[in-house]
């Protein structure tokens, strides 16, 4: 009795242990072996598989990258020395890169904005919005129901006096809370920008004043006071171009209404090292608001209160004479 199963058992038994030895011989002759460089990429990502490049995941990225050429510095979280390095394994040269940040568009806290009634609907920006354009003044105001927040992969955001804010060490700028954000006014960034609008409104002036304390009443002060064409009023509301900004902050000193937020930690003022100036006076030539001091064949000094640390008479200098020092 027990042969009639044995024989039969150990004969399928063997079949398979057979089979298994050809396919794993099979598998490795007919292997097609994959480019070693897409593991070393997929080590260089940060691993957060946000999907805001585009690709499914940073697997997908790195394959993209070796195989397809795909732009290096399609993940807006790697850090500058991670897409070099990428760069150094592809044989690739990458651009000046830049890390973005989400930044809410919006200081309508419970004691800047006008309330317009008392709304008690659904915890939801989309369907506050769409009750009266919201019951804030402002129709372009931040509701502050946390869209943004709850589509976050990373916590980043914060609902704090009714309105969003965004904690910079963690956004990895997947724009997630943009797209989540019906008011649209939470935007992506260059994570070092040394000034940034805050505020969304292409209302009016009057129109402002009477919703918001702190809403851009549209002057045109910031565009008149910045002497690099950096600024631009459009529709009612001043647009930073980032690759002319200077970071000179005079927008932001200029603007009568406090929406133009500067970086303190990026305030500079020139220093002019008289042991390598030759008195060739082209920082002064250079320098647009006459902060550098000294005519002829005097060593040229700086003006504290008139710099505006932009860096001009820096890249003018032919003998490196001229720093920039974080004030």
């Amino acid at each position: 009795m027990f042969e009639a199963f044995a024989w039969p058992a150990a004969l399928i038994g063997g079949m398979g242990l057979l089979f298994g030895v050809l396919l794993a011989v099979a598998s490795k002759f007919f292997s097609v072996q994959g480019d070693p460089r897409i593991d070393q990429v997929r080590e260089c990502l940060p691993g957060a598989n946000c999907g805001a490049c585009g690709f499914p995941g940073c697997d997908g990225l790195a394959k993209a990258i070796v195989e397809t050429s795909a732009p290096i510095n399609s993940c807006t979280v790697a850090s500058a020395d991670a897409l070099k390095k990428i760069a150094g394994l592809v044989g690739s040269n990458v651009s000046e890169f830049k890390q973005l940040t989400a930044v809410v568009g919006c200081l309508s806290n419970e004691h800047n904005m006008h309330i317009k009634y008392n709304y008690q609907g659904l915890e939801d920006c989309a369907a506050a919005a769409a009750v009266a354009e919201g019951y804030k003044a402002c129709r372009f105001s931040c509701l502050g129901f946390g869209n943004c927040m709850k589509v976050c992969p990373t916590d980043a955001i914060s609902i704090r006096e009714q309105v969003a804010f965004v904690d910079e060490d963690k956004c990895i700028a997947c724009g997630k809370c943009a797209t989540a954000c019906p008011r649209g006014i939470i935007m992506m960034l260059p994570k070092d920008a040394p000034v940034v609008i805050q505020c969304r409104s292409h209302s009016r002036g009057k129109e402002v004043r009477d919703s918001c304390n702190v809403g851009c009443i549209s002057c045109g002060l910031c565009e008149r006071n910045c002497k690099f064409g950096a600024i631009k009023i459009i529709d009612n509301l001043p647009v930073i171009d980032y690759e002319k900004c200077r970071g000179c902050m005079i927008c932001a000193e200029k603007c009568p209404r406090k929406c133009i937020w500067l970086d303190p930690a990026m305030v500079k003022k020139a220093f002019v090292n008289p042991d390598k100036c030759t008195a060739c006076g082209k920082c002064n030539t250079a320098c647009a608001f006459g902060a550098i001091l000294g005519d002829a064949a005097q060593i040229r000094q700086v003006q504290g209160d008139a710099c505006v640390g932009c860096g001009l008479c820096k890249e003018r200098c032919p003998t490196g004479a001229i720093t920039l020092i974080k004030q």
